[in-house]
């Protein structure tokens, strides 16, 4: 029997919709096998239940779970779910086959990732991670090995079999560490009720490992790796690395503070900074430079020359202080300057307005005169004058002449 019919006989059930089946991995609980739908000739990934776990109420709860979680999150950064089936004492999920690698096969083989290549990742979770927290899920196992990066440049984040959702809480039971022990947030660990900030935190060292090619909470001077991730003690990024920017440093930080009201508020407002980051230091495809590093590091077959002719004028290379930037932040931003400004400019001219009728419909001010104070005049009566004396002349005189004297 050849092995292509070997593991085709052990998905009895599937035989009549699927063929070309194949393993391709086993995980913790469950092996994914790689197989062709007959209907639609297209590819898609197998996971079924491993035989050792088939018995276990609560596993095969939690796989249904996943299928039914994932079923209702259609989004480009997270992997699809097509079906779900049991066939006898087997469950099956078929999903989306996504041809390419795990970031953490990628941390492994390239170690540290360069800037604009692990914020493009980075930006790539968050986005996911909206998704999901948008339907009030909580993804809960946030780590390198549930990241896959495929051979077009896409990141979806993967294996949704713990991820929490607030209507079925009773299948978390207490006292039980749900979670990869490297990447569980402090709240985790203690037990105590998580929110989505908790997938903040594993989001963090995530970042830091890619950033850095090491995780930042390890066992170490005889302490577990719970305990140190209880002190939040670890290597700062500037003692691994020194040319990330002070911006990255600072979002890991705080994606990383131990109280989760310190971290982010949301994956959104981390995935928008991050975004405005790479345009302002990069111009260049998503997509086109993942595919270019895939193929640097011998993950990805085709012409590296291809995607160098694509990108040569996309090179990264800082934006020009005098070229606009225009993202969905600025134009808000300028949106509610112009309002601010266009209400302060409406509530002057209201006021210009309101001055200048007044001034119209005012009543005209009388004129003030100084009052001339009168002068009583009193009658005054002609004062009579003497009449001069008449003289008569002497008869041999002429009048006006002199008067000669004897």
């Amino acid at each position: 029997m050849s092995p292509r019919e070997a593991a085709f006989e052990d998905l009895e059930g599937l035989e009549n919709d699927y063929d070309q089946i194949q393993k391709v991995a086993i995980g913790g609980m469950a092996e994914v096998y790689r197989g062709r739908q007959k209907n639609l000739d297209r590819p898609v990934a197998i996971k079924r239940i491993r035989a050792e776990y088939r018995n276990s109420k609560d596993l095969k709860e939690r796989f249904k779970r996943e299928a039914r979680s994932s079923a209702n999150l259609l989004h480009h950064n997270l992997a699809h779910v097509y079906d779900y089936r049991v066939v006898g004492e087997d469950s099956y999920i078929i999903m989306e086959y996504i041809d390419g690698v795990d970031l953490a096969q990628l941390l492994e083989r390239a170690g540290a990732l360069p800037i604009d290549v692990a914020t493009m990742i980075a930006v790539k979770i968050l986005v996911g991670l909206t998704q999901v927290h948008s339907h009030g899920m909580i993804h809960r196992d946030i780590k390198p090995d549930n990241i896959r990066i495929t051979m077009r440049g896409e990141v979806k984040i993967m294996d949704f079999g713990i991820a929490l959702d607030p209507g079925e809480m009773n299948l978390t039971q207490p006292g039980i560490l749900i979670g990869s022990p490297h990447y569980l947030a402090p709240e985790q660990i203690l037990g105590d009720r998580i929110d989505p900030r908790a997938d903040l935190f594993a989001f963090g060292i995530t970042f830091y490992e890619m950033l850095t090619g090491t995780r930042p909470f390890y066992e170490r001077d005889g302490k577990s790796v719970y305990m140190v991730i209880k002190s939040g003690k670890y290597d700062k990024i500037e003692s691994k690395r020194s040319d990330v920017p002070a911006f990255l440093k600072n979002v890991v930080e705080k994606c990383l503070e131990l109280d989760p009201s310190d971290r982010p508020a949301s994956s959104d407002s981390v995935a928008q900074s991050l975004q405005e980051f790479l345009m302002s230091h990069y111009s260049l495809s998503f997509e086109a430079r993942l595919r270019k590093f895939l193929m640097e590091q011998s993950l990805l077959k085709g012409n590296p020359s291809l995607i160098e002719v694509q990108e040569k004028t996309l090179a990264p290379t800082r934006h020009p202080w005098w070229k606009p930037r225009f993202n969905a932040r600025t134009l808000e931003r300028v949106a509610f300057v112009v309002i601010c400004l266009g209400i302060l400019f409406l509530s002057m001219a209201t006021s210009l307005m309101q001055r200048a009728r007044d001034w119209i419909t005012a009543p005209a001010p009388l004129e003030e005169t100084t009052a001339i104070p009168v002068v009583e005049q009193k009658e005054t009566k002609p004062v009579a004058r003497p009449r001069p004396k008449r003289v008569d002349a002497p008869a041999g005189n002429l009048p006006g002449m002199p008067v000669q004297e004897n």
